[in-house]
């Protein structure tokens, strides 16, 4: 599709991958959510600190003490990063979080990662999500987050009437975008760098669709000049200066912003990311002409014209945007036009909540019933063909299913009868409208399912070195890992460490799975199918 849910989907030239790729440490994708926010911010009373040795703290402003005293961390998980899930977890009160775990050895030296944990505490804005806390210990970095519900914005897009939304939505929408944005930009002094549908989530508050920005990853704090040099960003939504390899402002979020207007009105990309020659990809962002023809609204179509300009002095900022589109707002014989469907604000929100619950009901199955082996069966069952092809369609880069067509092929899977059972009891219980129309992203669905076991095994692993490590150390010494690993077979799994070497968890976990490979391959099978999914999915 033009429209690509992860940096992964693009192969690029070893200049330009700099440019364009995700970090491996910080490609952490939106989560999505099905349950209640708390009515309240948290508010739990400051426990006495434990005494926990932190190895590599990553910062002063994270809370040491053990989240597991504050909170119950469910094993329902709502999304996957490349380093860590989300999961929901509440406190004492019974008020629901997102919680999103992240290996800390992935990120420890990781200077964007730093700066997501300060920014992340920093915000303070209704169209931005709520990080209440960050927890810190040797393992994990955990953010206590505000928990959403309605799904993020491409979901919302792809399962909207062709594919698309009414622009008086959209004008909706775009307004609370850029409030954001004027936040980030003006108040705070930050640039996102990583604005795309995903990255907003969605959720029905007093009646009112309510969009919040998420995921810091790639957030900076702008420099005193304004110009800012990494060059990083999500490909379909990276400006034309970040393909030049050139110095930037914070207007390169404004670029972003415009390509998500045009993918909320047309469905589409402007550009076809489709081919895999990176030459011919820049060519396009850099000099195609961008048809505005479907835009019915003029003042609308002004305005993504203003914000997909490629000269970034040209391009609006976001006061300049929010000026236009306020205008739109106040005066109805700016922004009023006739709509395509007359859409209920609170009618799109409920079939937006109830399609979301589905995708993580099926997740759950998956998490629950199938283990590693049997994903990668289901996978090749399901990856067969694509719903929708097409140069510019959204749905053309990744592999989408029906509801029903994604669980009837599933079933011809060699998987368990309890699995099938129960997820053909889940398919009576569905609309059967819902079935034929609603389509699910097999891409975040095998990732997710996979990437959650994945986390499940490493925590069991971790398990087992905290029982060696009583006193809390963080390390074990080379005399106690041969002891775990008492006979001459298994200690030839040490032969790279030395009598005196501290053995940390990520080390341990090397260990572990070296010897458990032998028996049971159960991280180079983690590995392999990983990489088998996603390569293909990214295809």
């Amino acid at each position: 599709m033009g429209l690509c849910s992860s940096t992964n989907g693009i192969k690029h030239s070893k200049s330009q991958s700099q440019i364009l790729e995700k970090s491996k440490n910080n490609n952490i994708e939106s989560y999505e959510m099905n349950t209640k926010v708390p009515s309240q911010p948290l508010k739990e009373i400051k426990k006495k600190r434990s005494k926990i040795i932190i190895t590599n703290r990553i910062s002063n402003k994270t809370n040491i003490d053990d989240i597991n005293k504050t909170f119950k961390i469910s094993d329902h998980f709502l999304g996957k990063g490349l380093t860590g899930v989300v999961r929901t977890g509440s406190n004492s009160k019974g008020e629901l979080f997102a919680i999103k775990s992240i290996w800390k050895a992935d990120v420890a030296q990781n200077e964007l990662f730093k700066k997501e944990v300060e920014i992340s505490l920093m915000v303070e804005n209704d169209n931005i999500v709520k990080c209440y806390e960050i927890y810190e210990d040797n393992s994990f970095i955990h953010f206590v987050l505000e928990l959403l519900q309605g799904g993020d914005l491409f979901d919302h897009i792809i399962n909207s009437p062709n594919r698309k939304l009414d622009e008086n939505e959209v004008i909706e929408l775009l307004y609370q975008m850029l409030q954001a944005l004027r936040y980030l930009h003006y108040d705070l002094k930050v640039a996102h760098r990583d604005i795309k549908p995903e990255n907003f989530l969605l959720i029905n508050k007093n009646g009112k669709n309510i969009i919040k920005l998420i995921d810091f990853g790639f957030s900076t704090f702008l420099p005193e000049n304004g110009y800012m040099n990494e060059l990083l960003g999500t490909p379909q939504y990276a400006a034309p200066e970040i393909y030049k390899g050139i110095p930037y402002t914070s207007k390169v979020d404004l670029w972003s912003v415009g390509i998500v207007l045009y993918n909320m009105v047309n469905g589409t990309h402007p550009f076809n990311f489709n081919n895999g020659n990176q030459a011919l990809i820049s060519n396009e962002v850099l000099n195609k002409p961008i048809n505005f023809d479907r835009f019915k609204n003029p003042q609308l179509k002004d305005l993504a014209m203003h914000l997909l300009e490629r000269d970034p002095e040209k391009r609006f900022n976001v006061i300049q945007a929010l000026s236009a589109l306020s205008l739109m707002r106040s005066d109805p014989s700016q922004s009023t036009i006739p709509s395509e469907f007359n859409p209920n604000i609170k009618k799109i929100i409920f079939i937006l909540n109830n399609d979301n619950n589905m995708k993580n009901e099926i997740n759950k199955l998956f998490i629950k019933y199938l283990d590693m082996l049997a994903i990668e069966k289901v996978y090749k069952c399901v990856v067969k063909k694509v719903v929708v092809k097409d140069d510019q369609d959204m749905l053309s880069c990744k592999l989408y299913r029906t509801v029903e067509d994604f669980i009837n092929e599933t079933l011809k899977a060699d998987v368990s009868e309890e699995f099938k059972k129960n997820l053909i009891s889940y398919k009576q219980s569905i609309d059967p409208k819902k079935l034929k129309t609603q389509l699910i992203n097999i891409h975040r669905l095998f990732n997710s399912s996979l990437s959650a076991r994945k986390f499940l095994h490493k925590q069991r692993v971790l398990n087992e070195f905290k029982k060696y490590d009583k006193k809390n150390k963080g390390y074990l010494t080379y005399e106690e890992i041969k002891i775990i690993f008492n006979s001459p077979s298994k200690q030839q799994c040490l032969k790279n460490y030395k009598e005196n070497s501290k053995i940390y968890f990520e080390d341990f976990y090397l260990i572990f799975n070296d010897y458990h490979d032998k028996k049971i391959p159960v991280l180079g099978l983690i590995k392999r199918t990983l990489s088998t999914v996603s390569s293909n999915l990214s295809n």
